[in-house]
């Protein structure tokens, strides 16, 4: 949508006028937590997160209280984790800020569930953007590509209507799934088992293999056979059992990506298959250091896609169903902040990782335009924050959302929205203005 000068210099001058009658003392209140700012979860997002760190350690020693010391911990041990820790669901320790790589609405955040959380008002930031990648070992000769039903095959478990499920997979050797593929096995090959490696259930890695290469052809892998996908409710049991949705019994689910890439470059699994976050393999797609190779995926057009950054960004990697096979990274965390509270320092970080898109470029991921910061429904309808998600769009809905937020920074509230402070300076004022408009201007 093209905006008119007229009205966006009345919108900056609104904006100006509002920021000239608000507070701007900063009261002096303790540290979060003595100083420990605590990001768990996803080990997709864990690198992002590692990078970002020493810097804005450093970073908000520079600026006015509350922000001052503050040592950041984190862990990389899924997405589950982050939002169970975040949540307090059984978990004996909590978080600040949860890392995922799914978005609120997958991971149950939103949900009838998280009524009996402790989290009153959770928000969800989107910092970046990933993949999936297929990969095998470097001994691997006889698979390079690969259609994305294809790959779906390999992890899935027997369908039996008239029984119920079977964690048996569909196909137990190599041999049998190259019979029905027409593939060429070396010498050799062809009796060995299939060993089918990826992650844990509560990854967000997971729900995206399920979502890009299982669901799309009628089933996904779970621990339980029931449970409704793709449009088709399956009982566990019986006739009305469709299409398996049980995990195959040889199924190794890792804790995070780095295990499942240290698997299958060890030289101990040399007949697996596994899955694993784009950001992970950007080193293996030529010279192969791990001694891992990414599948190319065929596309509906018959043309074999490497899992680049390029490719993704510009949807050529997708799946039979010509879906681009591209998720957003998050981070959460329990309501936005005032700026004058010690718990402003989680909005810091998010500001700041977004800040800094070299610390997603360098891992392999894709970055977000900075002043996308609306467009979407975000399933968070009890939310006061976050009711929208960027849509990969700059226009109207992002110069509103904006205004909106400078207003609440302005009032009484304090209100620090890590989308707006977009020089991570823990303030949203003329400075963030300025970056506002010469993003805008870039973006139309």
């Amino acid at each position: 949508m093209k905006i008119s000068k007229a009205i966006v210099c009345t919108v900056v001058i609104a904006i100006i006028v509002i920021s000239a009658f608000s507070a701007t003392a900063q009261a002096r209140i303790s540290l979060l937590e003595n100083g420990r700012l605590y990001v768990y979860g996803s080990s997709t997002v864990y690198p992002i997160s590692e990078a970002a760190k020493p810097g804005f350690e450093q970073h908000v020693r520079t600026l006015s209280t509350p922000f001052t010391s503050t040592t950041v911990l984190l862990n990389d041990l899924g997405s589950g984790y982050g939002f169970n820790a975040l949540t307090g669901n059984g978990m004996p320790i909590s978080t600040d800020i949860a890392a995922s790589s799914k978005p609120g609405t997958d991971s149950g955040l939103f949900g009838p569930n998280f009524n009996n959380s402790p989290v009153g008002d959770p928000q969800e930031f989107l910092i970046g953007y990933d993949s999936i990648a297929i990969i095998v070992p470097d001994t691997n000769t006889w698979l390079s590509k690969a259609t994305s039903r294809q790959v779906a095959d390999l992890f899935r478990s027997v369908s039996n209507s008239g029984t119920g499920a079977s964690s048996a997979p569909m196909y137990a050797t190599w041999g049998e799934w190259a019979n029905v593929y027409g593939v060429t096995l070396p010498v050799g090959v062809a009796n060995q088992p299939i060993e089918r490696i990826g992650r844990e259930i509560s990854s967000g890695t997971f729900d995206a293999f399920n979502t890009f290469f299982l669901k799309p052809n009628g089933y996904e892998m779970s621990f339980q056979a029931t449970g409704t996908f793709a449009g088709k409710t399956t009982s566990g049991s019986g006739a009305s059992q469709a299409e398996s949705n049980w995990l195959p019994a040889n199924y190794q689910g890792l804790t995070t990506n780095a295990d499942v890439e240290m698997a299958l470059q060890n030289g101990l699994h040399p007949y697996a298959i596994g899955f694993i976050g784009l950001g992970f393999v950007q080193s293996d797609l030529v010279t192969h250091p791990h001694h891992i190779i990414p599948l190319s995926l065929v596309n509906p057009q018959g043309v074999a896609v490497v899992p680049s950054v390029a490719n993704v960004k510009d949807e050529r990697y997708v799946n039979d169903q010509n879906t681009p096979i591209i998720r957003g990274l998050w981070y959460f965390m329990d309501s936005i902040p005032s700026a004058t509270n010690p718990e402003a320092v989680k909005s810091l970080w998010i500001s700041y990782v977004r800040a800094h898109p070299e610390f997603l470029s360098q891992n392999g991921y894709i970055t977000t335009n900075l002043i996308d910061f609306a467009g979407t429904p975000s399933g968070n309808t009890g939310s006061t924050g976050t009711k929208s998600i960027p849509d990969g769009k700059v226009n109207f809905t992002d110069l509103l959302y904006f205004t909106s937020g400078w207003a609440a920074y302005a009032g009484p509230n304090r209100v620090l929205n890590p989308y707006l402070d977009l020089n991570a300076d823990g303030k949203i004022d003329f400075r963030d203005l300025l970056l506002f408009t010469s993003n805008w201007a870039a973006s139309q």
